[in-house]
């Protein structure tokens, strides 16, 4: 096929091939004009009214004429730092975020609540429990050991002295009822015993005390009632006697053997009846506040897994042990197959059940009175005697027992919802009535877990709803966006700021005039010693600090009242300390922590006494200084300069400007007396505008700059 140029095309072609050419040369051209909207490139295009309003708005996030907000940075894990240029945290040394500011309450740094869309929730799994009111139990668990139960234990003794002819228990471990026979004794003394009564027999009709006098020394001896009816029956003496179990059980010990001569008291068997155990356990310093007598107790032993035994609380050691910090708890149990041995292992569990206020419940005894050694579920409604003990019956409530009126059940949360710090514990409540998806920090105070909830004594109310699930991803939103939160707790309305606080430590003191004109100097020499350390002068810091000692010794104390000298005297002690450390120290960093104590206790004077100037002094304090402790020192003007870190950037960031507002010191003089002293004269020291002929310095604050 023959090639041909352009030139040689046909007309059509060629407008076919610049048609095709001017389409690719406007695509291009409206590609580059697309992609210079979003940067705003230069151009030489007139830009009218409209697109300049526009390009500032983009630029600025503003209408023209309205000047940008002040952009501040602040550290994700150090909410408390606000500085005005990015950087680094002077605490952790993390990159500092920039501050959410916005017109809205919800979008604002100090908003103590968060605003989430549903897409975000959903994502964020958040969901919200109801605070309602239920029955709460706590479980505590504690470890022990089976024991023998001390009521059923029996020792049968010989009561004469006499001779063993036969055994009828031979070994250990056999288990023997109440009334079997154990041995068979032969006994001179029984003999005259039994012949005394026959004697007392024949003796006509004898009195009836006599005889019942015999056979009482008889019973004492060791015989039974049925024995003895058997004697008199008789009417001849038993020459030998059979000692009987004393209760049923397993005999535990043998002493007793064939032939063996005993004396009175000697010991022969110990018998224990183990259908009844003792489970003694240690419970934990912490949860005894649960722990009740008569409450139910399941366990459970190695020896028998799966297997699930119960008891009930019969004795809580009042005393505990202080090596431990545990204390003792004595459970009776049943032990009808003997399975419990003593010595075994024991594992368990107890639910103790509590109302609104804190306080044990158990319904079933709820305004009634129980038996103080023999617990059981049924109490009586009415004073009395136990059946078995004869023992009065005591009321409930005397074992710590909620009474009947007490027995409302408490407001719970999901155990997932409190962020619990330690001495802090918040719950995130979903604010109701708005729009999208509204949380709120608020700190609530709460009792012990039961089970999978929590008991909450204050900070919520019946109804609301908590967030149950995703409160620590709110929680640390509101850190980045350093709002109150886990480990910024809000400022609530009765909560004081670090200025109030120190108000209250300082109690407003009258003085002279010719006291507070002596404060002037003063003031201007610290405030000397302040610029001395925001441009890290050693030499200049030492000359002040000299100075202001020499100008403290001209103070006129002796025109104080009693109470005004006496505080006088504890604060000028300390300024003095402070100005000698300044002294005495060569670095910086050490001047600069004995300005500390020196500002403060010089605040305190000022705020005492107040000042002989026309216009308020100013207090700011430092968030950041010394590793977050932060101090106070005293400005001429709302313009803060800050002698802690001064002119030389901390780890990157400039603090200079670092510093909050926190106290304003007003003047204390009569304004017939401002006139006296001219304003000039009595204010520059603290706000010079022309160089100073005899000291040469210049600029604000006295010093140069």
């Amino acid at each position: 096929m023959e090639k041909r140029t352009v030139d040689e095309a046909t007309p059509g072609t060629r407008v076919k091939i610049i048609a095709l050419v001017a389409l690719i040369s406007v695509a291009f051209a409206l590609g580059y004009f697309l992609s210079g909207v979003k940067g705003i490139p230069k151009t030489d295009t007139p830009i009218t009214k409209s697109q300049e309003s526009s390009a500032h708005q983009r630029t600025t996030g503003g209408p023209p004429g309205v000047p940008k907000k002040q952009e501040q940075w602040t550290c994700s894990m150090h909410p408390q730092i606000r500085l005005p240029n990015p950087g680094k945290c002077p605490i952790c040394y993390m990159d500092l975020i920039p501050l959410e500011t916005g017109g809205d309450d919800h979008s604002h740094a100090a908003s103590s609540t968060f605003t989430m869309s549903d897409t975000a929730k959903t994502l964020a799994q958040v969901q919200t429990a109801e605070v309602k009111r239920e029955r709460a139990k706590v479980l505590v668990r504690m470890l022990g050991m089976v024991a023998e139960d001390e009521t059923r234990v029996a020792v049968l003794t010989s009561r004469v002295d006499g001779r063993l002819d036969e055994i009828y228990v031979n070994f250990t471990g056999v288990q023997v009822t109440k009334g079997d026979p154990m041995v068979k004794i032969w006994s001179p003394t029984l003999i005259k015993n039994q012949v005394e009564l026959f004697e007392t027999m024949r003796q006509g009709e004898p009195a009836e005390s006599v005889i019942k006098g015999g056979e009482e020394r008889l019973i004492q001896s060791g015989l039974t009632r049925e024995q003895i009816e058997e004697i008199k029956e008789k009417k001849k003496p038993i020459l030998y006697v059979t000692l009987r179990a004393p209760i049923s059980g397993t005999v535990m010990k043998k002493n007793a053997v064939l032939g063996q001569f005993v004396k009175e008291g000697t010991e022969m068997y110990i018998v224990n009846d183990l259908s009844r155990v003792w489970i003694r356990l240690d419970a934990y310093e912490t949860d005894i506040p649960w722990i009740r007598y008569g409450q139910d107790v399941t366990f459970t032993v190695p020896a028998f897994p799966g297997r699930k035994f119960s008891g009930k609380v019969l004795f809580i050691d009042p005393i505990l042990d202080t090596r431990t910090r545990t204390v003792k708890v004595r459970v009776e149990a049943p032990n009808p197959d003997n399975e419990l041995k003593p010595g075994m292992f024991v594992t368990a569990e107890l639910e103790s059940e509590i109302n609104q206020s804190g306080k044990v419940m158990k319904q079933e005894w709820a305004g009634k009175y129980i038996c103080p050694v023999h617990p059981k579920d049924e109490a009586s409604p009415t004073p009395g005697t136990c059946p078995e003990s004869n023992m009065a019956l005591r009321p409930a409530t005397s074992y710590g027992y909620a009474d009947e009126a007490e027995t409302v059940p408490p407001l719970v949360v999901p155990a997932s919802a409190p962020l619990i710090t330690g001495k802090r514990a918040i719950v995130y409540v979903e604010v109701p009535g708005t729009d999208r998806p509204t949380y709120s920090p608020r700190e609530v105070v709460l009792g012990p877990r039961a089970g999978d909830n929590y008991v909450v004594y204050q900070g919520l109310k019946e109804g609301e709803r908590v967030v149950g699930k995703g409160a620590f991803k709110i929680d640390s939103a509101m850190q980045i966006l350093a709002r109150p939160s886990m480990m910024s707790p809000p400022q609530t309305p009765g909560s004081q700021s670090p200025s109030e606080k120190q108000e209250e430590l300082v109690k407003r003191l009258n003085a002279p005039r010719d006291f507070l004109s002596s404060l002037t100097p003063l003031v201007t020499e610290y405030l000397a010693l302040k610029e001395a350390l925001v441009e890290e002068d050693g030499s200049l810091a030492e000359k002040s600090a000299k100075t202001f000692l020499d100008l403290m010794a001209e103070v006129p104390e002796a025109k104080l009242d009693v109470t005004s000298s006496g505080k006088w005297k504890k604060l000028s002690q300390d300024l003095k300390n402070g100005a000698n450390d300044i002294l005495v120290t060569g670095e910086i960093q050490d001047r600069r922590r004995a300005f500390d104590q020196f500002s403060e206790a010089f605040v305190r004077i000022l705020m005492t006494f107040r000042h002989g100037f026309k216009h308020d002094l100013f207090v700011f304090f430092c968030p950041t200084a010394f590793n977050g402790h932060g101090a106070y020192w005293i400005e001429a003007d709302e313009n803060r300069r800050n002698p802690y870190f001064g002119r030389t950037p901390h780890k990157g960031q400039d603090m200079l400007t670092c510093g909050e507002l926190v106290e304003r010191i007003p003047p204390d003089i009569l304004e017939s007396e401002l006139h006296k002293n001219p304003p000039d004269e009595a204010t520059k020291s603290l706000h010079p505008t022309e160089p100073d002929p005899e000291s040469g310095r210049s600029g604000g604050h006295g010093v140069s700059h």
